[in-house]
């Protein structure tokens, strides 16, 4: 309800509302005095799609698009062609669509890629627009169009198509050349560096020899202090200021400063973490240091086990095949159901009681 300047008071309902809106801006004012004027309202113009008002307009245009492309090549009784094709990643398709997608939004474009790609299209011109327009969409794909709301095309550099060193994520190698990878496994998180045993049973070895020239030095210097009149309590050293070497020519594996026996009490555990090593019969071969924190002994022993899988892989990738076969360089994403309301655990219930 609006008062106008001449005293007299007009209602507008929301139907006359939208229609002086639509009047507005299409140029034609209405006959009736129009609020826009004294409250200083402009009619917006609609959207020229519904997705502008959805959260990810751009993701919705494009199913739409190719649902439109669906329905206008279907016909009743058709029969979907045999046709396979190996459509990008989720990450891939995020990086060249500009897309944030998640699984399952992903899936359901996957989905209606299939519907399209399958299509059994007798027009060779149409085939050959679908194809077109799809194969931005493949595996290995380098070069995309990207189209505007507006209809004009953006044209994106070509990406270089040079071989790439093979390689998984969270993995490197740092200064000393030792290898460096990252696992985890619930809410434990690992990090593992190898090195070859060979080269640390080198300084073992050079580390004794300084040891056994430090113990004949002290030896003389005992005798001599013995010679002097001292008593030979006061020549005694303390064993525990005599380090000891960590490595061995058999590699050694060290949690968290502590060996491998000694920070995990269950064998289950101790095997999970070298499992690795014997898959790719290098058991020995490598010295490991692992960091770990986080979750409980099972989860720690998980996440040991895919860092150094990782790290391994890095050590020699012609492995790949052995390692991923024995499913050791997927990440194990379970976690452990929640408990709910009004339940003892996370699905377990209570004994049903009538009265």
């Amino acid at each position: 309800m609006f008062l106008l300047g001449s005293g007299r008071r007009v209602v507008w309902r929301a139907s006359q509302v939208r229609l002086a809106s639509q009047a507005a801006a299409a140029g034609n004012p209405p006959a009736d005095p129009s609020p826009f004027g004294d409250l200083d309202i402009r009619p917006v113009k609609r959207p020229d799609s519904a997705a502008y008002f959805m959260t990810k307009p751009k993701y919705h245009d494009l199913l739409a698009a190719l649902s439109n492309l669906i329905q206008h090549h279907r016909t009743p009784g058709m029969v979907p062609v045999e046709r396979r094709v190996k459509w990008e990643s989720l990450r891939a398709m995020q990086s060249k669509l500009n897309i944030k997608m998640n699984e399952n939004e992903y899936n359901a474009l996957v989905k209606r890629l299939n519907q399209a790609h399958r299509l059994r299209i007798d027009n060779q011109e149409d085939r050959e627009t679908v194809d077109a327009y799809l194969v931005q969409f493949t595996s290995g794909y380098q070069h995309i169009e990207v189209v505007n709301m507006d209809g004009t095309k953006v044209e994106q550099p070509q990406e270089n198509t040079e071989k790439k060193r093979v390689g998984l994520p969270h993995t490197r190698r740092d200064k000393h050349g030792r290898w460096v990878a990252s696992g985890w496994r619930k809410e434990a998180r690992a990090t593992a560096l190898l090195a070859p045993a060979s080269n640390m049973t080198q300084i073992s070895r050079r580390l004794t020899d300084l040891h056994a020239q430090i113990d004949g030095l002290l030896g003389d210097m005992d005798q001599a202090m013995l010679a002097s009149g001292m008593s030979a309590e006061a020549t005694e050293r303390d064993p525990m200021l005599t380090p000891e070497l960590p490595f061995t020519e058999f590699g050694a594996v060290l949690v968290n400063g502590r060996p491998l026996a000694e920070y995990f009490a269950r064998q289950s555990d101790r095997e999970s973490v070298i499992f690795p090593f014997e898959v790719a019969r290098q058991l020995g071969q490598f010295n490991v240091f692992l960091q770990v924190h986080g979750g409980g002994p099972s989860g720690q022993a998980e996440a040991c086990q895919l860092a150094v899988a990782r790290a391994l892989f890095s050590t020699n990738p012609s492995q790949l095949k052995v390692i991923s076969d024995a499913g050791l360089l997927q990440s194990d994403k379970r976690v452990v159901e929640r408990k709910k309301t009004g339940k003892p655990k996370a699905r377990k219930s209570y004994t049903w009681v009538k009265r």
